[in-house]
């Protein structure tokens, strides 16, 4: 497995394990849905779009889908007291639209930003990783030279 793996993997996980702890992912999907990819040294992180208004939060403005508020209700397992989940799921998707929810600069966000805050715990492990890595890289290449040079 190649360096780059071993971080991207190593990320994927830990931002996976901090979604569960934090309470961000109801129906597992956002969780299920980050990817890594790699080209050269640069990892690139994909996930749901749900995914990124749970690490920036959403402005005030358009009206989420009042579909995915609707499938969150339920997999909260949140009722509302006359049982019309759909009105429910309106109502909060109004909300959001009219006050938004907490944003990277609100002071309100809370357990939101959960790339940075898992960046933050694991940059240590992710730097030994690719400090091994790239230096078992530079050494299968001098080797091969040294084999080439000496035929």
């Amino acid at each position: 497995m190649a360096w780059q793996d071993k971080v991207g993997q190593t990320l994927v996980d830990s931002l996976r394990a901090t979604l569960a702890r934090t309470g961000r992912n109801a129906s597992q999907a956002t969780s299920d849905s980050l990817r890594y990819d790699y080209s050269g040294n640069e990892i690139r992180l994909w996930g749901l779009e749900t995914y990124f208004y749970t690490e920036n939060g959403r402005a005030a403005g358009a009206l989420p889908p009042v579909d995915v508020i609707l499938q969150w209700t339920i997999d909260k397992g949140i009722s509302p007291n006359d049982g019309n989940r759909v009105s429910l799921a309106w109502a909060i998707s109004k909300k959001i639209a009219a006050e938004g929810v907490p944003t990277r600069n609100s002071p309100a966000k809370g357990n939101m930003q959960p790339l940075e805050k898992t960046l933050d715990a694991i940059l240590p492990d992710l730097g030994r990783i690719a400090q091994e890595g790239i230096a078992e890289d530079v050494r299968e290449r001098v080797f091969n030279m040294v084999r080439m040079v000496n035929g």
